[in-house]
């Protein structure tokens, strides 16, 4: 009897010693990546290090039910985050269900995943596997808690609710916030430049205006801009040559610089001036602005030296006189008119004179005086000098020729004194000329002599009755 009772507290101590042996064990936990990690579970307590088993009292009816391992499968990257799916597979032993034949299934209990049942996968060792497939990880927390359901076997029993941390689960990043957008800096728009093809443009004649357009700074485009000409509603004197005044340009952006151009002509009857032009410049989201020009417009020059009148032969020592006649056909006035003459053979070079001011449809005349410096011939120049219309200095020339000859020598017998003449004269003039025709010869050249004399005179005369008429009158 006494043997019997020693045997018996043999086997329960032998007993006891397993299942302590067997609560103490350690469980894996497989993570991410093959990695696999030591944890304890027991009745849904778990950590992520590992903790060390209590000393529970074994018995041969424990219900308890402990996690082997776990894995985290899936195509969610490198870590789990809030809104993808996952497998997760747990290894659980459960002797007490080996035992009882009973079929286990798996229910997620927790806010943080949601999934579908998992029916446990009975290995006949005591060990079930749970398959919880296409989870889906929530957020706020990492535990993954789920019932343990018993089916069927001889006996039944509650509910066992289970809990593990994966480290897999992370929160969602946070969006970078996105930078508030800077307002609307509209650009303005402005004619910075325009050209006609020069300092002016000749009344009746067709030109091409160009009007450089400029955008200032700014952080969005123009739309839409358009641009239009307006001239005085009282102006006649300029019009579109061809086109239409208001041009579609479309979108600019900031410091951009655009060129548009219109075919313009003024009026061949108008009076040199200017021409003012207004230009509009409008866009869809931008300020509207006006830009002024102004256009000088000239009528045509014309100008004329129309006569110069010069002798055609003079004697040496003979003082001629050389008179230039010029007309003004132009609508514009000519202005510092300055009349000179130059050339080959003059005593006298270098002359010049100041004539003033020529008004359109004006003719006048100015003269000269002019002198050989030796015999042969004179080859000269008229300049006419004067500022036109645009302000521009211009010249005007006409040549001019005159032969000079020497002057004659004449033998005057009546001129000499008797004294002096050769006694043996007699004969010869008795058997030459006779002294009446001597006489005639002497009359004829007087005569001649005379006829210049009056004529130098005359054109004196005329030349200072000019000049008091140019002081009376501004030419």
């Amino acid at each position: 009897m006494k043997q019997m009772k020693n045997k018996i507290i043999s086997l329960s101590l032998a007993l006891a010693l397993a299942l302590g042996v067997f609560a103490g064990a350690p469980v894996y936990a497989e993570g991410e990546g093959g990695t696999t990690e030591t944890i304890t579970v027991t009745n849904g307590n778990s950590g992520a290090t590992p903790t060390p088993s209590p000393d529970p009292t074994p018995t041969p009816d424990s219900k308890n039910v402990l996690v082997i391992n776990y894995d985290v499968g899936g195509s969610f990257g490198t870590h789990l985050r809030p809104g993808e799916k996952a497998n997760i597979s747990i290894t659980v032993s459960d002797e007490w269900s080996k035992n009882n034949g009973s079929n286990l299934r798996g229910r997620i209990n927790t806010s943080t995943f949601s999934g579908k049942d998992a029916i446990a996968e009975n290995r006949n060792d005591g060990t079930y596997k749970f398959t919880f497939t296409d989870v889906t990880y929530n957020g706020g927390s990492n535990e993954f808690t789920f019932d343990v359901i018993t089916e069927g076997g001889k006996e039944t029993r509650e509910l066992v609710p289970m809990s593990l941390t994966i480290i897999q689960c992370a929160e969602a990043i946070e969006p970078t916030p996105a930078p508030t957008p800077a307002p609307a800096e509209v650009p303005k728009i402005m004619v910075k430049d325009f050209t006609f093809g020069g300092n002016s443009v000749e009344a009746g004649k067709e030109f091409t205006l160009e009007l450089t357009l400029f955008t200032t700074s700014g952080n969005t485009n123009l739309e839409d801009v358009m641009v239009g000409l307006t001239f005085p509603t009282d102006s006649k004197n300029v019009s579109l040559a061809s086109g239409s005044m208001n041009t579609y340009v479309g979108a600019m952006a900031p410091n951009e610089t655009r060129t548009i151009s219109y075919k313009m002509v003024t009026d061949a009857t108008m009076e040199p001036g200017s021409v003012n032009i207004t230009v509009q410049l409008t866009s869809k989201n931008g300020e509207a602005a006006t830009s002024p020009i102004s256009i000088p417009v000239t009528q045509p020059e014309r100008f004329e030296i129309t006569n110069v009148e010069a002798p055609e032969t003079m004697m040496m020592g003979e003082e001629g006189y050389l008179s230039v006649t010029f007309v003004n056909k132009g609508k514009s006035a000519i202005n510092n008119l300055t009349a000179e003459i130059q050339g080959e053979n003059l005593a006298n070079p270098g002359q010049s004179q100041f004539l003033g001011n020529v008004a359109a449809g004006t003719e006048n005349s100015v003269d000269f005086s002019v002198m050989a410096s030796a015999e042969g011939v004179i080859n000269g120049k008229v300049i006419l000098s004067y500022e036109n219309s645009k302000g521009e200095v211009a010249t005007l020339e006409k040549e001019f020729s005159c032969t000079v000859e020497a002057m004659p020598v004449y033998d005057d017998p009546g001129m000499m004194d008797p004294g002096m003449m050769d006694p043996t004269m007699g004969d010869d003039v008795n058997s030459g000329m006779p002294i009446w025709g001597w006489a005639l010869i002497v009359v004829g050249v007087g005569a001649v002599v005379a006829v210049v004399v009056v004529v130098i005179r005359k054109k004196k005369a005329t030349k200072k009755l000019a000049e008091l008429e140019d002081e009376d009158e501004d030419i």
